[in-house]
């Protein structure tokens, strides 16, 4: 198995070059590209149960193999691009006062975020339903964490609201993220946000939004509804959270959103769930999204490349870490995202080898040119 992994990851390795004889015209000439990986749900913690009557937990597992243990599989990948985002969904906080009353609460030791420096990931989304989970102290305490370990992050809640802007040749990208449940009582907040970036000169903005039913494989009308708003206040890419596996896709009117892309280094289960059609939750992805600007730094547009992975390197057991998959396991993941698309129709490009599903360009809309 080990031995396929690596060998999956060393094609991926090509991937620029395989990008520059496939993409089309648009993406190969425009002057300045900017890409960033994308990746789902990452809870680097466990709950308090796993932690203390499961001898296979997050924690241990990080004890027995090292903080750079959990992106190691797809760290040569996050390296390779401009800038690498995940959603963190857990806190780094040192005790278990605070604990919030509810079902799952997830956290790790403040040191835990070098796994993140270690994995090659830039920035985190930070606007959840585990942000909570050990009150305002334990969300001031990630914040603390993030800041140590040089990780920007971004996301409104209750209790605050943070953008981060990443700056590139002159090419400015913001970022703002919402959680579905935070958002009635935070929309001036969030509108904020959003002109907040624009008026710092971003020349694109991504909008990340954590909604959805937990292991449907089709997005719902609020996840439609978060994102139509997000794109409403400037985002020109959305990126959803929180069902735990692959949701398909929307293009329209020159945006695109991915309604969910599944678990990542998911610590919060040393168990492979299941989705509610029953089938195993294993398949994931990185979503690169390829922007595309012209001399002036004017918008033109975006490509999504999809690169299909697993959660975990073995089938029976989450081993907590991520891996590119080629073959058929890779046009499993394409034929997961295919029956959860908009418009009706459309159609994902199919897999290639060495290269990932490279989607076709999409123009920046007339209100963007």
């Amino acid at each position: 198995m080990r031995r396929l992994i690596l060998v999956c990851l060393a094609l991926f390795l090509l991937l620029p070059a395989a990008l520059a004889d496939t993409a089309p015209a648009a993406y190969r000439e425009a002057p300045r590209q900017i890409v960033i990986s994308f990746a789902g749900d990452s809870t680097l913690g466990c709950s308090p149960h796993q932690r203390d009557h499961e001898e296979w937990n997050f924690e241990a597992c990080i004890q027995q193999n090292g903080m750079a243990y959990p992106f190691a599989m797809v760290k040569d990948i996050f390296d390779k691009d401009d800038l690498t985002v995940v959603n963190l969904e857990s806190v780094f906080y040192e005790y278990e006062a605070n604990k919030a009353e509810k079902t799952y609460n997830f956290r790790s030791p403040k040191s835990f975020a070098q796994i993140l420096t270690l994995g090659g990931v830039d920035a985190v989304s930070f606007a959840n339903n585990h942000m909570f989970d050990y009150g305002v102290q334990g969300y001031r305490s990630t914040l603390e964490a993030l800041a140590l370990a040089g990780i920007p992050w971004f996301g409104v809640s209750d209790s605050g609201a943070g953008t981060y802007i990443f700056e590139k040749d002159g090419i400015k990208i913001g970022f703002a993220a919402i959680y579905t449940s935070h958002w009635q009582n935070n929309v001036d907040r969030l509108r904020k946000c959003f002109e907040d970036l624009k008026n710092a000169g971003c020349n694109a903005i991504v909008g990340c939004m954590h909604g959805g039913v937990e292991y449907d494989v089709m997005h719902d009308l609020g996840q439609e509804k978060l994102a139509n708003a997000l794109i409403r206040y400037g985002a020109d890419v959305v990126i959803g959270h929180h069902p735990h596996t692959l949701q398909g896709m929307r293009v329209e009117n020159g945006r695109t959103t991915l309604w969910s892309l599944g678990n990542f280094v998911f610590g919060g289960n040393p168990k492979i769930n299941k989705n509610k059609m029953n089938e195993p939750v294993i398949s994931t992805m990185i979503a690169q999204v390829i922007f595309s600007f012209d001399e002036d730094g004017a918008y033109l547009g975006h490509q999504v490349n999809i690169i299909p992975c697993h959660m975990s390197g073995h089938s029976d057991y989450n081993d907590f870490q991520p891996c590119p998959v080629t073959g058929s396991d890779a046009r499993a993941v394409i034929a997961a995202l295919q029956r959860d698309v908009l418009p009706r129709g459309t159609k994902v490009r199919p897999y290639a080898e060495g290269v990932g599903a490279l989607q076709p360009f999409v123009p920046a809309p007339e209100d963007r040119r």
